[in-house]
């Protein structure tokens, strides 16, 4: 229920937004963050997010046909008026495809977004003293088309409407108003089909084994309603203009700018493991085959029964004090994160597997880059990495990535997965299997750009003594996490519940384990963190994965 009303509000936000001259782009970025505030965001994969809005382009591309498809007739048959609008889409190639490639952060940047919106309605006021014109698209000229598409680009930039700018350049160049609208959307059609385009490809790129969570029968009934929401949005937009009141949207835009910068200036609820979504979705928070963690997951978990009144008040101040301060180091923490640049070489052939994420691909190295951080210096370890708020007591390093993307970046980079390890009725260790991964580590300490691989960081305290300690000379193979099908037969990925991405112990969690024995159990655990070796707590760490043939 909750899936299809969220496919309905993206639909009506797209069909809505694509036309009116109020930016789809920068509304759908509000829409998704609203989704995330209350814990339910409508595709945890991220190559079934572009496929929803694929389709969600193809409905408004279809409304485009079908409101214009006299003018597309008559524009068909006119050799000159195809060539100016070739030439009027030029800029918004030229502007759209190095931003769409270099910075794709822009599209759910929210204080941008609420500029932009707030650029839209200076642009809709102008019309107020913009008188009509008498050109109309077979009489414009070369410099009009272009002026109007260097106006299309500036709208590549989210909360800029496309519709309202490109419009308003056409008032500007003396067109009719009608004439206007209807080149502004003729136009329209070859940046729709080419964002579409672009989304197909970076959906090949980020395609995930895993059976995607919203069905076909949505993702149809999406497309559907964005193109009958469309349709209504065009006429309602056609009618207005005639009637000299587009400027009105502008009373809108305005209103949203301030909704928008307050959205980003507001925290996301703390929904690591993503269960709230799970929960309004009524999945069951523990999997059939794992026994719930009852270890608390922080100290405030855990309050001592209270005497009286005033020692229950002074307990939950001091508890609202803490939570406070960790929201902020949290907060602080994923600014840092977002604004690093990967320490590789070549970071600008690396392409983000997700805007929200901080993991990239180089296709031409095969390579999965992301972006940790050191939480542990010292003690046993059982992971080399784990997703933060999860294992960081006994992982050496925390990121910021769901596992699934993980894997996804693996395989976008050829690794072949294996098998995650076994152990049989009788006790027999059957080992993980799968393309073995070398693991590096890049930091900067004291101004000095360092990198080892990561077995330097991990002493083998089973195999060696303190005062002659030996790295693990292991390495890790890319197992990949175990599934599991719930009581509603829908199938769960263990690393995104359990957060286990790089074992040192041996899990059927794990993305990347080690190929040999590795008890998980504290009076065995066979490997310790490399204090000595290991650069200060909370030091930003470029991890990069790369298959070994």
């Amino acid at each position: 229920m909750f899936e299809f009303l969220e496919i309905l509000i993206v639909a009506v936000a797209q069909g809505i937004g694509e036309f009116l001259p109020i930016s789809s782009s920068g509304h759908n970025a509000v829409v998704n963050a609203l989704f995330e505030r209350f814990g339910v965001p409508l595709a945890r994969d991220n190559s079934e997010f572009l496929k929803l809005n694929i389709l969600l382009h193809v409905g408004s591309l279809a409304a485009v046909l079908i409101v214009f498809r006299q003018r597309i007739m008559e524009m068909l048959a006119d050799e000159r008026r195809i060539l100016i609008v070739c030439a009027a889409t030029v800029p918004a190639v030229a502007v759209g495809l190095p931003i769409h490639q270099w910075a794709p952060w822009m599209e759910n940047c929210l204080p941008l977004i609420s500029g932009c919106f707030i650029v839209t309605g200076i642009l809709l006021l102008l019309t107020l003293k913009t008188p009509e014109g008498g050109k109309t698209v077979l009489t414009m000229t070369w410099k009009d088309a272009m002026i109007i598409g260097c106006a299309q680009a500036v709208a590549i930039l989210p909360g800029v409407s496309r519709s309202g700018t490109t419009i308003v350049a056409g008032l500007f160049c003396k067109l009719k108003r009608e004439e206007a609208a209807a080149f502004s959307f003729i136009l329209s059609i070859p940046v729709i089909a080419g964002s579409g385009v672009l989304e197909i490809r970076s959906m090949f790129k980020t395609a995930s084994a895993e059976k995607g969570t919203i069905s076909d029968g949505l993702l149809m009934i999406g497309m559907l309603v964005s193109c009958v929401v469309g349709i209504a949005a065009l006429v309602w937009l056609l009618d207005w203009l005639k009637k000299g009141k587009l400027w009105y949207f502008a009373l809108w835009v305005f209103v949203m700018s301030p909704f928008t910068l307050m959205l980003a200036l507001t925290s996301p609820p703390d929904n690591a493991d993503g269960k709230n979504a799970d929960i309004m979705r009524g999945v069951p928070q523990t999997p059939a085959n794992s026994a719930p963690d009852e270890t608390p997951k922080s100290p405030l978990d855990a309050k001592p029964e209270l005497q009286d009144t005033d020692d229950a008040a002074a307990m939950e101040a001091e508890r609202e004090r803490i939570l406070a301060e960790e929201k902020t180091k949290e907060e602080t923490m994923i600014a840092e994160e977002h604004a690093a640049v990967p320490l590789v070489e070549n970071p600008d052939k690396l392409i983000p597997l997700n805007p929200q994420h901080r993991i990239w691909v180089d296709i031409e190295q095969k390579r999965v880059v992301m972006i940790g951080r050191v939480v542990l210096r010292e003690g046993l370890l059982e992971l080399l990495a784990c997703r933060v708020r999860t294992k960081e007591h006994e992982s050496l390093l925390s990121v910021r990535v769901e596992p699934h993307l993980i894997h996804t970046a693996l395989l976008v980079v050829n690794a072949r997965q294996g098998e995650p390890m076994k152990v049989s009725k009788d006790g027999e260790f059957t080992p993980a299997t799968g393309d073995k991964i070398s693991i590096t580590l890049h930091w900067q300490e004291n101004g000095e750009k360092k990198s080892c691989p990561a077995q330097d960081w991990v002493w083998d305290a089973a195999n060696s003594g303190e005062d002659a300690k030996k790295p693990m000379s292991s390495y890790w193979v890319f197992s990949g996490s175990r599934e599991y099908q719930d009581e509603e037969g829908q199938t769960h990925y263990v690393a995104d519940e359990s957060g286990e991405l790089f074992g040192l112990s041996n899990f059927i969690g794990s993305i990347l384990d080690i190929p040999i024995q590795s008890s998980s159990e504290n009076a065995k655990l066979q490997f310790a963190c490399f204090t000595e070796r290991i650069p200060p707590l909370d030091t930003l760490v470029t991890i990069v994965l790369t298959p070994v043939p």
